[in-house]
């Protein structure tokens, strides 16, 4: 999937996307109510001892009792280490007998036994009167606030889910803490690793004391090179895969691990050829190596121009608008004399184990500096609309929601004048808006709105997204300022951006330079450039002996 440069996660997309994973999670599960130790504990601590509560409401293990247990759960991913963050926590299938007294907690501990909590929910009750939708059906959602620089990317951390003792006689709950280690403290009902890129709750949890029957399926997760955040197809990198559960003996029974990175499958428009090249393989013993206790460490190289980084339009014309091919992870296991697997049998999920998305960029964003053109303004007494092309429009866009072009009076606290529709980065009905750092939009201007003495300047404005239900952005009649962010302005002239203040401009060529005749290399390059400069695949060596393929205008040149 490719990274859009200029999104951000609201707080309305994330609750959007809970919405969505709830709706998920209750497709998957029956709405069956399981009986739960704490549905019959009451407040007073004196009733709420573990020994006090009927047999058949709590259980030393879950699994023991009911098959109905299966928990999986997704989550966002948690890759800004350095910033407080919010797991957002969406489980199903905790169904059955549960042991503990009073709720469940979600935890987030470094790996491995008795270490101590990081950071942990609040106490979540099963079908609570207030909040009943945390935790009912076989639904439980909660979030965990991960404080800053709590986790290190380095380090390897699971996601657990925690019963716990009760009130053991007292007024004190006994129940895992920040700080402490939980064990002693509660039962651990589930746990999986956790992912920095996120989880979408396709690998059921480890249950302690699961049977047999429910083999646990090996973890692993994609990095990168650790000078980026995604993969830049067009100049290549390494891709950090990192898993767990491949011992040998899970081997011997699946086959060798082999990585794929392919093409997901679909495309982002019905006017695009499927990227359905030969994908990328990387093969235990030869790319990697699995350690003894079956963890996966390996750094896989991408070369440059191995990733194909634009989708093939059906129909090729100038201008068409461009879309990056989004890729995955295929981690399969393969008998021995199995042939390579094509992409079309990673799509059908043949010999997958699991996939993830991988965030990739064709090209690497240029820095933000950013430029409007425009043609000169018609006549201010008639209403006109006014057409800009922005470009140098690249990096992080401080916008929760697209951006606008706005007119106003120059001088800071100016109402807004006149403004475009909002124009969003991407978008599936007009990508051509706003892509590779070219921003077009148009702006209607009421007649007389303007005046030819006075000094206005356009801009481009962020906005602050949904605040208690309000878009708040720019809007005419107000001051931009503390409704979005100011991402570029420039005086507004009359004549047009290309207007020149000085009458004498000279020609750009002479007279006799005029008379001279394009040479077949600029004739390429000038054709090249009115196809909008189509994509080429460049062979290493030049066809021409006086043709260098570090030449500006190879990619012309050959196509």
């Amino acid at each position: 999937m490719s990274a859009l440069p200029n999104f951000k996660a609201s707080s309305f997309f994330r609750a959007a996307r809970g919405c969505g994973a709830l709706a998920l999670a209750g497709a998957m599960v029956l709405p069956m109510s399981p009986a739960i130790a704490q549905n019959v504990v009451a407040d007073a601590p004196a009733a709420a001892v573990a020994g006090s509560l009927p047999d058949h409401r709590v259980r030393e293990n879950p699994v023991a009792t009911s098959d109905e247990f299966a928990p999986h759960w997704s989550y966002n991913a948690l890759k800004d280490t350095g910033n407080d963050q919010v797991l957002n926590f969406s489980g199903w299938g905790f169904k059955g007998d549960i042991n503990s007294p009073k709720g469940v907690q979600i935890v987030v501990r470094e790996k491995g036994s008795n270490t101590p909590v990081l950071a942990i929910s609040d106490i979540i009750e099963y079908n609570d009167p207030e909040y009943s939708s945390q935790y009912q059906h076989g639904l439980l959602n909660g979030n965990v606030k991960i404080p800053a620089n709590t986790l290190d990317s380095a380090k390897q951390y699971t996601v657990e889910v925690w019963g716990n003792n009760g009130y053991e006689g007292s007024d004190k709950l006994v129940t895992p803490v920040v700080g402490q280690a939980p064990e002693g403290r509660g039962t651990l009902l589930a746990s999986q690793a956790l992912n920095f890129n996120g989880s979408d709750g396709s690998q059921a949890a480890d249950v302690p004391g699961a049977k047999p029957i429910q083999e646990s399926t090996p973890t692993f997760e994609v990095l990168y090179d650790g000078k980026a955040q995604l993969l830049y197809t067009s100049e290549g990198g390494a891709v950090h895969v990192k898993g767990s559960g491949f011992t040998k003996e899970w081997r011997e029974k699946h086959g060798n691990v082999a990585v794929y990175i392919a093409a997901s499958q679909g495309v982002p428009d019905g006017s695009l050829l499927p990227a359905d090249g030969t994908p990328l393989r990387f093969e235990e013993g030869k790319d990697f190596t699995i350690a003894e206790d079956g963890t996966l460490d390996a750094q896989l190289t991408v070369k440059p121009g191995a990733l194909l980084n634009y989708y093939e339009p059906r129909n090729y014309f100038p201008g068409i608008p461009r879309y990056e091919v989004r890729y995955e992870v295929d981690l399969v296991a393969e008998k021995q004399g199995d042939p390579q697997l094509t992409v079309k049998d990673l799509w059908a999920g043949k010999n997958v184990v699991q996939r993830i998305a991988v965030q990739t960029q064709a090209y690497r964003p240029e820095k933000f500096a950013p430029k409007v053109e425009y043609k000169a303004l018609g006549d201010t007494a008639a209403d006109q609309d006014i057409y800009f092309s922005g470009t140098g429009f690249y990096g992080e866009i401080a916008s929760p929601k697209g951006v606008q072009y706005v007119i106003r009076e120059k001088g800071s606290n100016t109402p807004v004048l006149a403004t475009s529709d909002l124009i969003e980065y991407n978008h599936h009905d007009r990508a051509f808006e706003f892509v590779n750092g070219e921003l077009s939009g148009s702006v209607k201007v009421q007649a007389s709105t303007l005046d030819p003495a006075k000094k206005y300047v356009v801009e481009v404005w962020g906005n602050n997204g949904y605040e208690d239900g309000e878009f708040v952005a720019p809007v005419v009649g107000k001051a931009p300022e503390g409704r979005g962010t100011l991402l570029a302005s420039q005086d507004l002239n009359f004549k047009g951006s290309d207007a020149s203040n000085t009458d004498d401009k000279k020609p750009s060529l002479t007279d006799e330079q005029r008379k001279e005749r394009a040479t077949r290399g600029e004739l390429a390059v000038a054709l090249y450039l009115q196809a909008g400069a189509p994509e080429v695949k460049l062979p290493e060596t030049s066809p021409w002996p006086d043709v260098k393929t570090d030449d500006p205008n190879y990619a012309a040149y050959i196509w």
